[in-house]
């Protein structure tokens, strides 16, 4: 699955213009899946005919965007102004290189020098519009030359395995892994009849998700996406939450969504017979599709897989390839359970 990932996360795919990603998915999923389609919102749906049909419409999500950087402005001495894409900690952003536009431009982002800050502006994190983006031209015209109002970058952070628990590093791990889970069981007999979602636009309000559950109208739904990581060094010996190559991570509710119990104990009781380990979740700020399904028209039963991440949506990002194994062993575990319901 790593030369998978890996593919994945090269490709650039800010919220709103995942089409590189999308392109990629579409071409390895094709051979194996009855019906393919891309709808308005950019969503990529697909439909595989298991060996049996349970009578439910059954649903796997994974969404393909990422965060990034938008053309804002320009100044005189031909640096760009910039927004944010995404929920991006502003924190992690000086000093990172960037892929502007289709011509993938480079850039750097900056700010004022340390040594002609004030001590003030020492003491304060930078705002937003203190930052530029240095693309190396020589002024406004010249830069007007290379890109426009309005072009997107995504941050310039190679795929790497390093350390240990089989971690690697890289950038939007948290949805290009699950995406990478969601391929390779389109590639395998499926045990029943499944959707799977490979959903646009959702780290800017899961727009794409909102379509596709009004659209694919499904019972069953499994949301597979990132979660943060809680082991960094703030951590206290009574408070150790959960950690990259700690298990897939179950989730029992998030800021919008309370889980299905039901199908949260199904894959809790699956974990356990097949020996994959995983980790518990509680409430926390985090969101995920899972909502935007769990809303739509009479309701869902929604459960959720989470991939723990360290620095989520931060431009560079780190986790397991043992846990991305684990949450592909489960989601399968949970497609067979639903055929041994069946019969």
């Amino acid at each position: 699955m790593r030369e998978l990932i890996e593919a994945l996360c090269a490709c650039s795919g800010v919220s709103s213009r995942e089409d590189e990603v999308r392109a990629l998915i579409q071409t390895q999923a094709e051979p194996y899946v009855d019906s393919l389609r891309v709808d308005n919102l950019g969503n990529l749906i697909v439909f595989k005919r298991g060996r049996k049909s349970t009578g439910k419409r059954v649903l796997l999500d994974a969404h393909m965007d990422e965060t990034g950087v938008m053309v804002s402005g320009f100044t005189d001495d031909g640096c760009l102004r910039f927004q944010t894409v995404g929920p991006v900690d502003r924190r992690t952003l000086i000093g990172k290189r960037v892929y502007l536009g289709e011509k993938r431009i480079p850039g750097v982002i900056g700010m004022k020098p340390i040594h002609l800050t004030t001590k003030s502006e020492r003491n304060n994190l930078p705002k937003l519009k203190e930052l530029y983006i240095d693309i190396g031209a020589k002024d406004k015209a010249v830069a007007k030359t290379q890109l426009s109002l309005g072009d997107v970058g995504v941050f310039a952070s190679e795929f790497a395995s390093f350390g240990t628990k089989k971690l690697c590093k890289g950038k939007a791990l948290d949805s290009r892994i699950s995406c990478a889970v969601l391929l390779k069981l389109l590639q395998e007999e499926l045990p029943v009849d499944c959707t799977f979602v490979f959903a646009a636009q959702e780290l800017v309000g899961m727009r794409g998700a909102f379509g596709a559950a009004f659209a694919e109208k499904p019972d069953i739904v499994l949301c597979l996406d990132g979660v943060a990581a809680e082991d960094g060094p703030e951590r206290t010996e009574d408070k150790v939450g959960i950690t990259p190559g700690g298990g897939v991570v179950l989730p029992v509710s998030d800021r919008f969504t309370i889980y299905d119990r039901a199908l949260f104990l199904r894959l809790r009781e699956l974990a356990e017979r097949e020996n994959i380990p995983w980790q518990l979740k509680a409430a926390d700020g985090g969101q995920s599709d899972a909502r935007s399904y769990q809303r739509s028209r009479c309701g869902a039963q929604v459960a959720g897989l989470a991939l723990p991440v360290r620095y989520l949506h931060c431009p560079t990002e780190v986790a397991s390839l043992e846990d991305a194994e684990g949450m592909l062993r489960l989601t399968r575990a949970f497609l067979q359970s639903l055929e041994e319901e069946e019969q």
